[in-house]
């Protein structure tokens, strides 16, 4: 399962300066009794699901020191808003990729928002399924569930099952390329549109993970939930500023030069 956090805007007035993706990965079999063990603390059977703002500090740092402990693999990736080598990439890649789209495709661009959250989300489900089987050596069928998110009409069909489709074909052609014998089986992506015990955890726990990268003034602001995570390690956190900015970069010049017919940006 797979949640953001934060606004992925460069505007000055954010509430802070760091997008977060959070991916958490499990066996199914386990989910009953994953569910059953964070019920009371994360809330999964409150009549409402608890909000990020009213979770206070200390809710947040045990909820986070009691999922290092649980069989999940959690993976966090983060991009640094206020860094301008990013910001200028990344408006760069929005006008280009407006201007593509249109000719192309004829649909309208997308705001850099759409582009982040694309991105952010490719790089965390390629870890968490990668993490799984270097962990696990087995082939293995992999559902998908994001917290929903504004995707543009025009691009739902792939942003959900082009995306799982191409990461799949990918990642066994990996596998195959080095001799291995398992093989990975991703079905498309599904939205957590509706309140589910599933969409709570996965909010919960994003939730929790956030306070970490909250302006030190801000009394919401804890070191305690990526510390605890990361005490695992089977979890992993990285920041992927500098490797976005590379791939744009890189992604640009390439499509400058011989943009495909289909064109989807980002």
């Amino acid at each position: 399962m797979f949640d953001e956090q934060g606004t992925p805007t460069f505007r000055n007035d954010r509430e802070t300066d760091w997008f977060l993706g959070v991916a958490v990965t499990y066996d199914l079999e386990d989910e009953e009794e994953l569910f059953n063990t964070c019920s009371e603390l994360l809330g999964l059977l409150n009549k409402r699901p608890l909000k990020n703002a009213k979770i206070h500090k200390e809710r947040a740092n045990g909820i986070a020191q009691l999922i290092a402990n649980l069989p999940i693999q959690i993976v966090v990736s983060s991009l640094n808003l206020s860094n301008s080598d990013l910001q200028r990439v990344i408006t760069l890649y929005e006008e280009l990729g407006s201007l593509l789209r249109k000719r192309h495709r004829h649909v309208r661009g997308r705001p850099i928002a759409q582009i982040l959250h694309s991105h952010i989300l490719d790089e965390c489900i390629f870890k968490s399924i990668t993490n799984y089987m270097d962990i696990n050596q087995i082939s293995s069928k992999f559902s998908i569930y994001i917290d929903d998110w504004s995707i543009p009409t025009n691009d739902m069909e792939i942003y959900l099952n082009g995306r799982s489709g191409s990461i799949n074909n990918k990642m066994n052609s990996l596998y195959k390329r080095y001799g291995s014998d398992f093989r990975i089986d991703i079905s498309p992506i599904s939205l957590l549109k509706e309140d589910s015990l599933r969409k709570r955890f996965i909010d919960e726990i994003t939730s929790s993970v956030s306070r970490s990268f909250l302006k030190s003034e801000n009394e919401r602001y804890s070191e305690v939930p990526i510390n605890s995570i990361l005490a695992n390690e089977i979890n992993q956190y990285e920041e992927i500023t500098d490797k976005e900015i590379e791939f744009v970069n890189f992604f640009m010049n390439i499509n400058l030069k011989n943009p495909p017919v289909n064109y989807v940006a980002g």
